[in-house]
This record gives structure tokens, C-alpha cells and sequence, in this order.
């Protein structure tokens, strides 16, 4: 099977370099058939309201009724030679009358009116959308929005292999674009992922084929940057079906709830597991693209870019240790063009270790990387060490974490941060301004790591009643200078701005502003003959709080963040204008349901961010960014089925700098949402 298979739409449907497993006509035509063969579907009860948890939540399924339509097509080809050998008549039709189809339908609409707005946004002033982002081809990677119908065929014809098929549907309909016809464009996708399972004795095998298979190997090595994400927007995490669920496991867990790749990258290929149950050992191997290995204008054309990885993981449990250690591998094998053959490679070998010791936990990982690119031929090394005290130890959970990483120690697929310049999102010859795995300076949340930088983070949380507290402090410093730039994320409007020029890295009047999915980032320049190295501070506060209010529940959540950048390790942040840039931010979020299938939400949050004048100074009066920005709006969500709901918001957005005229915008954004899950 050659796998050059990353996604890119046409008008009509995705295109795959070459697919080919034994007998596909046969398979193909069997997955058509059953589709053109129903009569009728009866839904089977699906799942009812519960306060069950994320981690216990299943999937409600159709299935097809033995007497809903006649099999006869179905058996002629299941009965003749096909990629999986002979079946009889009786395992035919009982492998017909089990297949299980699930899926989601969204339709989306979102309306933007602004009265101020940046000159390079693609959407027009007034513009009706009904994709997450304009001119974004839906779904073809993990920053492409989501699409309006997912459907999933599934079954087990035999004990020890099952299948999977799916089918994808989605628009480009953006509304009218500045200077551009709008967009009409219908897309599908062919989502054909394949998995087996057999056991035989003390071995349990896996196989996992085609895609989206969200991958983590380990934190360094594949498992992407984990963000999180605001509380008033429905997006990533829009797959809950009990909308009030939500809010009620944001003040619950202590744990950022993220989409369903959070942590993970989406793969497309291969994923094998070998459980050796007598040994306690798991051996996973991974082969394919990511997001992220190649761009989607290269995913058709034969373009040489490859992913590998594998892991090796010894269970231990004893008397006094209980956990987990892993031997990891990841390379990534491209070229920078498909003629010339130059190498663009980059690869790692790591050591990560869970292991809880007399009830303290104690993870990380350890490792060293190499690069082989045009630009850079050379190695690095990180590590990262994390001891917790849990509940069982201490009413006060804390857990406090130092890293140490090389600036050539680096994976585009791995949760490190990247600020080496020759490491790319798509391969070496991504421009700048394309790249979205460029990370200079960046002024990370807690938690996150990232490389050329060592640092401790310290976080922990404490229930008071009903009050819960989490707090976080990062310090860092930059291991050598390499960069002026420093990167900052803006969090008020986050998702709004990213949508004004999607996925483009210097876009905004001054060229600063850098979109990702979801995110929002600025970068500036800081004075080229500053000396030192540059330290950065984070502090993170969340506030939870649940009660009665008119004998309804009522869940409060409260976040606030400051950063700074200033020379040198300082243990507190900088609050002058020592600092080269100070960020603070705040948001509020309340949520109260009306009643078993009603809720509504209200969010308020402000940011501020200044520099000093050893960073870019405004052409229009020579000071630096001083910029003020807020946003506020209501939420309502009706659940009018215990597996459908219809989702509204509304927010009022502004933005302005102070010194850099040009950079404002102000306006208002609708949005409506009708997801059913089936």
C-alpha cells in the first residue's frame, strides 16, 4: 500500500495518491450497495440525558432492521472472492444485519457586521458564512473546520476483525468575499479507515488504517500542543450532547477540556499494537502523514513526505512503584521538492516514564534529536521532569515541573513549542508567512513547553466548599539568542479574529498578526541591540464556583492571565515597563440552566497588552503598542432531543491600539448551530 494520502478537496471529492488493499473494487462495491439497498432505518433509542462523564460518554448508533431492505446484492458480492476471503451464507447475513451507522449533522451559520474592521480581512463587512472559516477546504486537515454531515458504517463480519467506513460532507459557502465573487463550493470527502483486532492467547494485536487516526506516541515526539480554550465559544468541544454537561465537567475536572484530537495528531495511515500480555508490554508502530508533514497543495502530487514512529512500553507494578516507561521513536522523512531529492529530515529518540512511587507521582521524558535540512545539519537534547502530590497525599494538589530543551531538539508533530527556524509546517520550503509551527519568543501558557527555553511551571488547586481554586506560575528563559521577535497570543476574540485571514502569518495592517485554528497571535521586534537573554512569566488564576440560584443550577467560571518578557530569569513577573511586553487578560463566564433541555450563557473578557520602547514603535507618533480589547455577549442552547440541540450565541467585539492607529476593528458577531448526533 503506498500512503500518499493527505486530504485535499476539489469541488466534488477528495483525491487519494494510491490506495490499494488486496481487493478495493470488491470492497467498494460492497460499502455502495448497502448504501442504495435501504428501505427503511429504525432508530434505536438513543442515549438519554445523564450527568455521565466525557470519559463514559458513547455514541447513540442506527441499526438496520433484518427486514428493512433485501441483502441479495450485498450476498453476491460478500459470497465471491473478496479481500477477505470466502464467507458463508450464514456469516454473510448476520455480518449484513448488524451493520451499525453513527454520525453527526451540523448545520452552521455564522453573521459578522463590522463597523471597523482590518483592511486585509477576506470576508466582506457584512458577510453571512456557513463554514468555520472562510476558503478553508473543510476538513482537510486538523485546522479545517468541520464538516456538515459525518456518517459511519461499522461491523465485526468475523470474531476477529471489524471495519469501518465513513463518508463526510461539507460547504465552502463563505458569503461574500472583499474583492472576490463568494464562494459556492461543495465538497466530500471518501473517510475510509479500516481496524482489526485479533487475540490469540497472551497476544492482542491492533491495526488501524486510513484516517483521521488522532495518534499520540508521547509528549516530545507526536501528540500536538495542548491550548485551552474559551468556555463561551461552541467549537472544538461542540461534540457534548447535554449542553449544560459541559460547563458543570469545566468546574468539576481539573483538567483543560479539549476537541477530540486535544494532545493528539491526526494521521493519516497506518497505527499497530501489539499488547505481549505474560511480559506487560505494548509495541505500537506509526506510519503515515499528519497535518502538519506535508502541505495540502502536496498531498496529491507524490510529494516525498513520510511520518514513522514507534514505541515500546514496559507496564510495572509493584508493591512500592505502579506505572508506566516508554522507549519512543519519531522521524520524520521528507524531501524539500519532488525532483531534486535534497533531504528535509528530522528525527527523535526519547524516554518517558509515569511511574507513581509511594504515592507520588513522578513523569517526563528525556531525549536527543536530529536535523537534516538544506539550512542545518546538527543534533540537540531535552528533558522534562514533573513530580505531583495528588489527593491521596495532600488536601492541596500541587505539581511542579522544570524542562530543559535545545533549540534542534524539535518534532512539527510533538507538543515541544518550535522556534528553529528550519523546522516547517509542510517542509522546509513553506514560506514564513505559511508556516503555522512558527513559534519565535512565544509567550506560552502554563504548562506548555517549548524548545530553546528552560524553565520550572508550578501549578496547583484547593476546594473551599464550593469554591474551587486552580493556579499556575511559569518562569522561563531563552537558552541562547537566536531571534528579536517575540510572540504573543491574543485571547479576547480569538476565534473571531482567526476567521478575519485564516491560517495566514502576517496578515492585520501591520503585517503582526498570525491565525490558527481557533487562535490568535501578534508577534513584534524588540530593539537588536538589547543585550541579554530574554526570560518570560506567566500566571494563571481560574475561579470556579457552582450553586442554587432560584432552585436552578448556576456555574461561574472565572480565568485570569498575565504574561511578561523581559531580559534575564526574574521569579516574578515584570509589571514596568522593564518588561518588553506585558499581557493581561480576563474573562468571566456564566452558565445557568433553565431547565432539563435549556441554558444560557453569559461571557465578558478584556485584554490589555503594552510594550516599551525597546520593541516596534508606531510610524504614526514613535510609541510602542498599547492596546485595549474586549468582548461581551448571551448564549442560549435548547437540547430538543436527547441527542440533538440547537446552539445560539451572540458577542459584541472591539479592538484598538492606541499608538498603532490602523489596528482596530469593532463589531458584532451572530452565530447558530443545529448539530443532531445519530
Amino acid at each position: 500500500m503506498n500512503f500518499y494520502t493527505n486530504k485535499l478537496f476539489s469541488k466534488k471529492m477528495i483525491h487519494f495518491r494510491s490506495f490499494n488493499i488486496n481487493s478495493p473494487i470488491n470492497f467498494a462495491s460492497v460499502i455502495f450497495h448497502l448504501f442504495f439497498c435501504f428501505n427503511t432505518i429504525s432508530l434505536v433509542k438513543a442515549n438519554s440525558y445523564s450527568d455521565t462523564s466525557t470519559a463514559e460518554k458513547k455514541s447513540s448508533t442506527l441499526l438496520i432492521r433484518k427486514s428493512s431492505f433485501s441483502p441479495k446484492s450485498v450476498l453476491s458480492i460478500l459470497n465471491s472472492k473478496s479481500l477477505l476471503g470466502n464467507f458463508s451464507s450464514a456469516s454473510t447475513h448476520a455480518a449484513v444485519n448488524d451493520i451499525r451507522i453513527s454520525g453527526t449533522v451540523r448545520f452552521l451559520t455564522i453573521y459578522r457586521s463590522m463597523k471597523e474592521y482590518y483592511p486585509d480581512m477576506i470576508t466582506s463587512q457584512r458577510n453571512f458564512s456557513f463554514v468555520d472559516y472562510p476558503l478553508a477546504n473543510v476538513g482537510a486537515n486538523n485546522s479545517g473546520g468541520f464538516p456538515m454531515l459525518e456518517l459511519n458504517l461499522s461491523n465485526s463480519p468475523l470474531s476477529k476483525f471489524q471495519f469501518s467506513v465513513g463518508y463526510s460532507f461539507a460547504s465552502t459557502l463563505t458569503g461574500k468575499m472583499e474583492n472576490t465573487d463568494p464562494s459556492r463550493q461543495l465538497s466530500s470527502r471518501n473517510n475510509l479507515r479500516f481496524g482489526g483486532k485479533w487475540a490469540s492467547g497472551p497476544v492482542r494485536v491492533s491495526v488501524d488504517a486510513g484516517g483521521i487516526l488522532w495518534t499520540k506516541v508521547s509528549r516530545f515526539t507526536m501528540g500536538q500542543t495542548q491550548y485551552r480554550d474559551n468556555y463561551f465559544d461552541r467549537v472544538p468541544w461542540d461534540w457534548y450532547r447535554n449542553s449544560f454537561l459541559r460547563y458543570e465537567e469545566y468546574y468539576t475536572l481539573s483538567t483543560n477540556i479539549g476537541a477530540e484530537g486535544f494532545g493528539r495528531s491526526p494521521l493519516l495511515g497506518y497505527v499497530a499494537n501489539v499488547d505481549i500480555l505474560p511480559l506487560q508490554m505494548r509495541l505500537m508502530g506509526v506510519y503515515g502523514r499528519t497535518n502538519l508533514s506535508a502541505t495540502v497543495a502536496n498531498s496529491v502530487n507524490g510529494f516525498p513526505s513520510e511520518v514513522y514512529a514507534g514505541r515500546v512500553e514496559k507496564t510495572i507494578f509493584t508493591r512500592r512503584i505502579a506505572g508506566k516507561v516508554g522507549f519512543n521513536y519519531y522521524m520524520k522523512n521528507a524531501q524539500t521538492d519532488i525532483s531534486r531529492g535534497i533531504p528535509d529530515q528530522n528525527d527523535m529518540y526519547t524516554v518517558d516514564y509515569n511511574l507513581k512511587i509511594y504515592k507520588i507521582l513522578f513523569s517526563g521524558e528525556a531525549g536527543i534529536g536530529h536535523i537534516n535540512n538544506p539550512a542545518l545539519k546538527d543534533r540537540g537534547a531535552g528533558f522534562a521532569f514533573k513530580t505531583e502530590l495528588d489527593r491521596s497525599v495532600t488536601s492541596f494538589p500541587i505539581a511542579l515541573e522544570y524542562y530543559r530543551i535545545g533549540v534542534n531538539m524539535a518534532s512539527i508533530d510533538g507538543s515541544i513549542l518550535n522556534s528553529n527556524t528550519t523546522i516547517r509546517a509542510g517542509g522546509y520550503a513553506t514560506e514564513f508567512v505559511y508556516d503555522a509551527s512558527m513559534n519565535l519568543n512565544i509567550m506560552q501558557e502554563v504548562g506548555q513547553i517549548a524548545n530553546n527555553r528552560h524553565g520550572f511551571s508550578l501549578t496547583g488547586e484547593k476546594n473551599i466548599w464550593r469554591f474551587k481554586i486552580q493556579f499556575g506560575y511559569a518562569i522561563s528563559q531563552e537558552l541562547k539568542h537566536i531571534s528579536d521577535t517575540i510572540t504573543m497570543q491574543h485571547r479576547v476574540n480569538a476565534f473571531s479574529r482567526s476567521r478575519f485571514r485564516p491560517w495566514f502569518q502576517a496578515s492585520g495592517p501591520y503585517g503582526r498578526i498570525k491565525g490558527f485554528w481557533l487562535r490568535t497571535f501578534e508577534t513584534i521586534t524588540t530593539d537588536s541591540n538589547t543585550t541579554g537573554l530574554k526570560g518570560f512569566n506567566a500566571f494563571d488564576l481560574l475561579l470556579k464556583y457552582k450553586c442554587k440560584f432560584l432552585n436552578k443550577d448556576l456555574v461561574i467560571l472565572n480565568f485570569i492571565n498575565y504574561n511578561s518578557v523581559q531580559v534575564g530569569f526574574k521569579p516574578i513577573p515584570e509589571m514596568s515597563d522593564k518588561a518588553f511586553v506585558r499581557l493581561f487578560y480576563e474573562d468571566i463566564t456564566l452558565a445557568y440552566r433553565l431547565g432539563k433541555k435549556y441554558n444560557i450563557v453569559f461571557n465578558a473578557g478584556v485584554e490589555t497588552m503594552k510594550g516599551n520602547d525597546k520593541t516596534n514603535l508606531s510610524p504614526e507618533n514613535g510609541k510602542p503598542i498599547d492596546q485595549f480589547g474586549y468582548a461581551y455577549g448571551g448564549a442560549i442552547d435548547y437540547d430538543f432531543a436527547p441527542n440533538a440541540g440547537i446552539h445560539f450565541r451572540h458577542k459584541w467585539m472591539s479592538h484598538k491600539d492606541k499608538n498603532f492607529t490602523l489596528d482596530r476593528f469593532k463589531g458584532q458577531e451572530s452565530y447558530i448551530e443545529l448539530k443532531i448526533f445519530f
